[in-house]
């Protein structure tokens, strides 16, 4: 990757945690509302939302890839980005069909769950990292480790949407200290 790639992803990084906590308020407050409007606007969310975790997670992928030659947590970020696209293709489509809110609604809770699995997953692998990532390593596994378990609970999803805001900030500044080492 790039400099300039890892820039924009780290900064990338940084607006995922600042929307976190605005984007579920609003979706929440959509999800009461009627009409086309409404759903247009919670689509969009859900679409931008959801291109930038995949598009972190690619990055990131790549990152462990290129600079640390990592590839043990490859199948928990593959999954995490499959779940995150038929997450929100599900979710979609309960926007747009009526009919289907309830059996969506239950998919979305299992696919939290699910996530929340593949948080874990993801963050115990990420240990075996040999690189401290000047000394972000540890707090950024245990950081998506807690996550995880936050979302599996459910009633600590607030928590979890919190530390995953956290870790995102981390992943930034450890796209940013690539960045800088690769000058």
């Amino acid at each position: 990757m790039t400099r300039k790639r890892l820039m924009v992803t780290g900064w990338l990084a940084m607006a995922s945690a600042m929307l976190t906590i605005p984007w579920f308020i609003l979706t929440v407050l959509l999800g009461e509302q009627k009409g086309v409007v409404p759903k247009a606007a919670e689509a969009a969310m859900l679409v931008a939302g959801t291109v930038l975790t995949v598009y972190l997670l690619v990055a990131l992928l790549r990152l462990l890839h290129e600079k640390y030659a990592f590839r043990q947590a490859d199948l928990p970020i593959d999954l995490l980005i499959k779940a995150n696209i038929v997450s929100a293709a599900v979710s979609l489509l309960g926007l747009a069909l009526n009919q289907l809110e309830s059996a969506v609604g239950v998919f979305a809770i299992i696919m939290v769950i699910f996530v929340g699995v593949l948080q874990i997953a993801f963050g115990v692998r990420l240990l075996r990292l040999p690189d401290s990532l000047q000394g972000l390593h540890r707090p950024y596994c245990y950081l998506n480790i807690v996550t995880g378990f936050c979302l599996v609970l459910l009633v600590l999803l607030p928590v979890g949407m919190l530390t995953g805001a956290v870790a995102d900030v981390m992943l930034g500044t450890i796209f940013f200290q690539a960045a800088a080492s690769s000058e």
